[in-house]
């Protein structure tokens, strides 16, 4: 049996395909390398599971779409739906539309037996919902966006009206504040001033005016606009973490999905009282498609598929080697003597985070390693550097570090010389790497310990601002040209600097 998932909504496009044995993911940003791709119309994809995996329409048994209708000039008053809508009737082809915020939460049952539950938080699913608690398949509660606001959209409009950040596409604007917001300091008085708000009065917490009123003065409220952003950031986790204990116990297993998942800050408020707590590296827009072939799935009885070498299991193009040992100790000899690699292995992650197979590697002991980084990536000087380290390891150079193998929390840095990745809030955005994960990577740590003593090492994705993570050899190759870029390891080949 033949299913597909497709994500056809105002961004980031993607398309799952699950054949009932073999589970395949394919998302078009990476392959167009135009950052947050959408197709235009509700036909093209045909075109892609034809290229990709030799399907015609008639060779496909069953289709679940989730999609944004006002992009596709649909009609916009059936919304108020759940869990889906059976035979859509505004599709060019036969399809369920599921609803946004439920395949959020069965993207995350695809990896986890054990969910007790879902909360989704995102700028809005389908229209108007910008929170959704789901348990045993069936809606608890739903925060509309037209009565409370939606915590995605706030967050993104504050970056661009109060600290006019510029980003390619608006989904950018709300990690580029995240790590501007650590530039503040929290104000102990104003922070007392907010607690009487709770999560969904959360549209007043944002209001610039209450800090205006705080401050008596407008020129003094601009001027401390920082530590006004990075308070009611800090108040923003606390009310999230209040609303989750409003559904779930300490101990439940709970999935937590949207794009407000991605914010690594809160998220690991969050895994403080809830060790349970599931967020998937997909938890955004990526994982839909994941979530409409888990739907068809149990429609039709099938087995659950199993997503091979997870989370590397991107459809782009993979190098036909994997690197020796040589080719290993030759990049982590040029990493101790402070060069700086791209590195390019296997098939790419799913989502945005560059977890060792779509890289840029420095060492993150060097002084200068972020104004290195900053120019090759040409992004904000402001913006904090992820690091990748070896799990047995971590404890020498974080505090209290938990197994993180999607990047998705932060820890405090014990060790001050970690110029690289330190950010000016003293945490770090990390990695635990070990051999069961990514095998080629884990080696090249461990090797880079021999040289050096040192298991960690600065990882950013591998790509420029304003383009999406590379999906193939001329990508790769494009950015050798940049002279601060010392070596690029595709596969088992070393590509070294252009005469």
């Amino acid at each position: 049996m033949n299913l597909i998932g497709l994500r056809l909504c105002e961004h980031d496009s993607n398309i799952s395909f699950y054949d009932g044995k073999n589970f395949y993911y394919y998302k078009s940003e990476r392959d167009l390398q135009i950052k947050h791709h959408a197709f235009d119309d509700l036909w093209s994809w045909k075109e892609t599971v034809y290229k990709l995996w030799n399907l015609k329409e008639k060779d496909i048994d069953d289709i679940a779409i989730v999609l944004d209708p006002w992009r596709h000039k649909l009609p916009t008053n059936q919304e108020e739906f759940f869990p889906a809508i059976e035979s859509y009737p505004h599709t060019p082809f036969k399809a369920s539309r599921l609803n946004h915020h439920y395949a959020h939460a069965l993207s995350t049952e695809v990896m986890h037996d054990d969910i007790k539950g879902h909360i989704i938080i995102d700028g809005f699913g389908d229209l108007n919902q910008g929170v959704t608690i789901i348990k045993n398949n069936k809606l608890v509660k739903v925060l509309r966006v037209s009565e409370y606001e939606s915590l995605g959209q706030l967050y993104s409009m504050t970056g661009e009206r109060e600290f006019q950040i510029k980003a390619g596409h608006p989904e950018d604007v709300a990690g580029k504040l995240m790590g501007l917001q650590s530039y503040g300091r929290i104000d102990p008085d104003f922070y007392k001033k907010l607690n009487h708000f709770t999560f969904e009065n959360i549209r007043e917490v944002f209001s610039p005016s209450l800090f205006v009123d705080f401050k008596q003065n407008e020129t003094l409220a601009g001027l401390e606009k920082l530590s006004w952003i990075a308070t009611i950031h800090k108040k923003t986790g606390g009310l999230i973490v209040d609303y989750f204990k409003k559904f779930f116990k300490k101990n439940d297993s709970i999935g937590y999905s949207g794009g407000v998942a991605q914010n690594v800050i809160w998220n690991t408020e969050l895994k403080k009282y809830f060790p349970n707590l599931k967020i998937l590296p997909y938890c955004a827009d990526e994982g839909l498609s994941i979530g409409a072939i888990e739907y068809l799935r149990r429609k039709h009885q099938l087995n659950k598929p199993i997503i091979k070498n997870f989370p590397y299991s991107q459809i782009d193009e993979a190098p036909p080697t994997q690197p020796t040992a040589t080719t290993i100790k030759q990049v982590a000899k040029a990493l101790s003597k402070n060069k700086l690699v791209l590195w390019y292995q296997g098939h790419g992650e799913i989502g945005p985070r560059a977890l060792g197979n779509r890289s840029i590697l420095f060492n993150p002991f060097n002084k200068n390693a972020r104004e290195i980084v900053n120019r090759v990536k040409n992004r904000e000087a402001y913006r904090p550097f992820g690091a990748s380290v070896l799990k047995e390891d971590a404890h020498r150079y974080l505090k209290n570090p938990i197994d993180n193998p999607y990047m998705l929390y932060v820890s405090d840095i014990t060790n001050s010389k970690l110029y690289g990745i330190k950010h000016v809030d003293n945490t770090c955005r990390y990695q635990t790497v070990d051999i069961d994960q990514s095998k080629p990577f884990y080696n090249l740590l461990k090797e880079f310990k021999k040289l050096t003593g040192e298991s960690i090492l600065l990882n950013t994705s591998l790509n420029i601002a304003g383009k999406p993570i590379m999906g193939s050899k001329n990508n790769l190759l494009s950015l050798m040209k940049h002279p601060d870029i010392d070596m690029a390891v595709y596969g088992n080949e070393i590509i070294k600097k252009y005469g």
